[in-house]
């Protein structure tokens, strides 16, 4: 899939997410974030944390894990030495 599509991508599947069922979120969208949350890609990466907050509010307050995986992965975008992040 192209940066471009992506980029655009995450947050319009966030924001469609209240019409969701909570499985349909998972396997949709919060697999979307997993999937975009490893891409090589910074601007990819940088689309996951800008859209964090806006996701982690359509999940279930007993997902930990799920919860847990965002705080690291923004731990870790935090401290990314792509020369990218850098500017």
């Amino acid at each position: 899939m192209l940066f471009k599509i992506k980029k655009f991508l995450l947050p319009a599947l966030i924001a469609i997410s209240k019409h969701l069922g909570y499985q349909v979120f998972l396997d949709s969208v919060y697999k979307t974030f997993l999937d975009f949350s490893k891409d090589d890609i910074w601007g990819v990466r940088k689309v996951c944390v800008e859209n964090m907050a806006k996701l982690i509010k359509y999940l279930k307050y007993d997902e930990t894990d799920k919860l847990n995986y965002c705080f690291e992965f923004f731990q870790k975008s935090m401290n990314d030495t792509n020369r990218w992040v850098k500017n």
